[in-house]
C-alpha cells in the first residue's frame, strides 16, 4: 500500500486533473525518470534545470495544451537533483514523453 506522503502527491495530482507516472516503491539511489502527463507546447514557466534540487510532487514542467493556457504536465515524483533535462522551452512534447531524470535523495 501507498505511504501518506505518496497518498498526498496522488490527491493533488488528481485535484488539477494530470497523471504522474512515478514508481511507487522507489530506492533512494535509483534515478527516475520523469515523463509527461500532458501534451503541448513547452513554456519557460517553472521549466526544470539540470542540476536543480527538487522536492517530491515539485512542478517540473508547464505545457501549453491545444486548449491554450497554461497546464502542468510534470511533477517531481522524488526528491532529488535533475541529472537530466529532455524538454527545451517552445519544444512540443506527447503524453508519455521522457522529460527529466531524477537522482533521488533525502532532503531534510
Amino acid at each position: 500500500m501507498p505511504g501518506r506522503s505518496t497518498l498526498a502527491v496522488l490527491a493533488a495530482v488528481l485535484s488539477v486533473g494530470f497523471i504522474v507516472f512515478a514508481c511507487p516503491s522507489i530506492s533512494a539511489s535509483q534515478p527516475v525518470t520523469v515523463r509527461a502527463a500532458l501534451s503541448g507546447q513547452v513554456l519557460p514557466l517553472r521549466l526544470v534545470r539540470l542540476g536543480q534540487l527538487v522536492h517530491q510532487g515539485e512542478p517540473l514542467l508547464f505545457v501549453r495544451p491545444v486548449t491554450n493556457g497554461a497546464a502542468m504536465a510534470a511533477v517531481a515524483p522524488v526528491a532529488g537533483v535533475v541529472t537530466q533535462v529532455f524538454v527545451s522551452a517552445g519544444q512540443f512534447v506527447h503524453a508519455g514523453d521522457a522529460v527529466a531524470v531524477i537522482q533521488s535523495v533525502q532532503i531534510p
